[in-house]
């Protein structure tokens, strides 16, 4: 029997069982690295749905908004209406006045006319009748309409406490045109530069810190009275003196700027009519115009405020309504590469 030769020797059972060894080994390799990569992209659609819920709370924390200032707005918007109502009210009461005055002038005239035959027939208390009839005339014809004129006023008036009452619950933020001013409260923004300018960047600070602070307790004292009076074109008005000593000393010393802050604050105070009690008090302000806003414009920004949220809150939904997660297309891969 001849021999059979090494290159034709059968495997042994050993090589046999360590190739299938190695190949198991191979396949659950690449099996653990499909599953991290699978782990990884479910992370990835974990964090994707936790952030897209939270851009659906923040759309139902503006949709709560939106109604809450709808609701505001309705109601100004209610209100605004029976004060045109009323004034229009009070106009046509006026004209009746008008009317019902001059027939009462026509009727005293005829009164008056009668009195003068009389007297001429001998009637001696002609004059003294005569005299008390045009009293009489004379007493308060307007009364009624300054009574609906004062109502009118404090509608008015309660419609500005109103909105200053919504603008102050609003935060205030960056760029809006129309919001809450306190007038009173000095401007604290120019301090600091002009301290800069003069001194290191730790001292200026405190510095600038302490010249707000002192400035701010000078046009609190109602006992410091930096005006005048002139008169341009016939009328007579207050305004900030600006050759006071005081406000000559800041402007020699400190930058233009916290000198202007100062003249602007002081006559703010006049203009609202704060100028004896110096108290600091909020008022609607039109940020662009750099004056008061009327309350036809704080309306009007209240609705565009309104309009904006609404439109931002259909953008939303339109954008992230049509999104499911079907989590079983996620699980189904990994279940198998588990198994």
């Amino acid at each position: 029997m001849a021999e059979t030769g090494d290159g034709s020797r059968l495997p042994s059972p050993l090589d046999v069982l360590t190739s299938d060894v190695h190949s198991r080994l191979e396949f659950h390799k690449y099996a653990y690295i499909d599953c991290v990569g699978i782990k990884n992209a479910l992370d990835c659609v974990i964090e994707e749905k936790v952030k897209l819920q939270q851009e659906q709370n923040a759309i139902v924390q503006l949709a709560a908004e939106k109604d809450g200032l709808t609701k505001k707005n309705e109601e100004l918007v209610a209100e605004i209406e029976s004060l045109k109502e009323k004034l229009q009210a009070n106009e046509s009461s006026n004209l009746l006045q008008g009317s019902g005055f001059q027939q009462s002038q026509s009727g005293r005239a005829q009164t008056r006319s009668m009195q003068k035959r009389k007297r001429q027939s001998g009637d001696e208390n002609a004059d003294e009748h005569e005299l008390m009839e045009d009293l009489s005339g004379m007493d308060n014809p307007d009364q009624g309409l300054s009574t609906e004129h004062e109502g009118a006023r404090r509608e008015i008036s309660d419609i500005h406490s109103t909105l200053i009452k919504g603008f102050i619950d609003i935060s205030n933020t960056g760029g809006r045109n129309i919001a809450i001013k306190y007038i009173g409260q000095l401007d604290d923004r120019p301090f600091l530069p002009a301290c800069l300018k003069k001194l290191p960047h730790k001292e200026a600070q405190k510095k600038s810190s302490e010249l707000y602070h002192f400035w701010q307790e000078q046009i609190m004292n109602p006992e410091w009275n930096p005006f005048k009076t002139v008169t341009v074109e016939g009328i007579t008005k207050e305004i900030v003196d600006v050759s006071d000593d005081k406000l000559q000393e800041l402007c020699a010393a400190w930058d233009e700027e916290v000198y202007k802050a100062v003249v602007n604050c002081l006559t703010e105070i006049h203009e609202s009519g704060k100028l004896r009690d110096r108290t600091i008090v909020p008022e609607l302000w039109n940020f662009k115009g750099k004056r008061k806003a009327t309350i036809s414009e704080s309306v009007e920004y209240i609705c565009s405020q309104v309009k904006r949220l609404s439109d931002t809150k259909n953008r939303r939904t339109r954008r992230y309504g049509g999104i499911s997660f079907n989590m079983s297309q996620i699980l189904l891969p990994l279940k198998y590469c588990l198994l």
